[in-house]
């Protein structure tokens, strides 16, 4: 296990949530243009969101939006690296659903 998926992170500020729909939005403005980037961002993005479906209501739709603006970041890659976090976040049992969009 990752060291950070276990971290105390205090109090978790999102984006946005809204009761209504029971989602939280959580906007990543981080720097994916190479292999030892994309991975400190999974880290710390897995982490962030572990620690957010702790301190949700349970069920609760959790959105993952990355803001890869200026990146010059192609389609595949960016899939690549969607694949890689949900995997990741399935293997973890979470019960939340993630969503994962990107801005371009």
């Amino acid at each position: 296990m990752i060291e950070a998926y276990q971290l105390d992170w205090d109090q978790i500020t999102v984006e946005s949530y809204n009761e209504n729909k029971n989602e939280v939005t959580m906007v990543f403005n981080c720097d994916i243009t190479t292999e030892s980037k994309c991975q400190d961002v999974i880290t710390y993005v897995i982490g962030r969101t572990v620690w957010c479906c702790q301190n949700f209501p349970s069920q609760a739709t959790i959105v993952l939006s990355f803001d890869i603006r200026g990146q010059g970041i192609i389609m595949k890659k960016s899939n690549l690296f969607k694949t890689k976090v949900l995997d990741l976040i399935d293997s973890l049992d979470i019960e939340a659903q993630i969503l994962i969009d990107f801005l371009r």
